[in-house]
């Protein structure tokens, strides 16, 4: 077999060696580089979390349904209606649809290997589409402090 036969590496295999030889104590593989797979996972984490602790919160609010004959779910409930409350109403608005639209990205790459090559675009869709719900349920939530109804 002459040297043109021999099967070539991979060029990502040749980058990998060349970046775990890098200088310092930590070799740049070993870095995250911010890519959107990155920041799809840390920001399906932290919506899970917050989703959850608003469930949390939910739980504890329904209950005191029980206290005070309703007057303190009531009392309660008139302080949702602060524009400060309403826009964590938007935030988590976003978290929410963020988490679950994500959630059907990740399900969708997990059953359809192919939609592995697309993954970048998926996420962007994910986005898109969160953020374009939430400005549509955002003036829907935040339109009664200005209106009054």
């Amino acid at each position: 077999m002459t040297v043109s036969e021999q099967p070539q590496p991979h060029p990502a295999a040749a980058h990998a060696r060349t970046e775990a030889r890098a200088p310092g104590p930590y070799s740049r593989s070993s870095l995250y580089n911010g890519r959107s797979g990155q920041w799809a996972f840390v920001l399906h984490r932290v919506t899970g979390f917050l989703v959850f602790m608003f469930l949390l919160l939910h739980v504890v609010d329904v209950s005191l349904i029980n206290y005070r004959g309703g007057r303190l779910y009531n009392e309660v409930h008139q302080v949702y209606g602060n524009i400060f409350l309403r826009m964590f109403e938007v935030g988590l608005l976003f978290g929410l649809l963020y988490h679950a639209l994500n959630g059907l990205r990740i399900v969708m790459i997990d059953f359809f290997p192919g939609a592995v090559k697309s993954q970048k675009n998926l996420w962007s869709a994910v986005l898109a589409l969160s953020v374009l719900g939430t400005v549509i349920g955002g003036v829907i939530i935040i339109k009664p402090f200005f209106t009054g109804s």
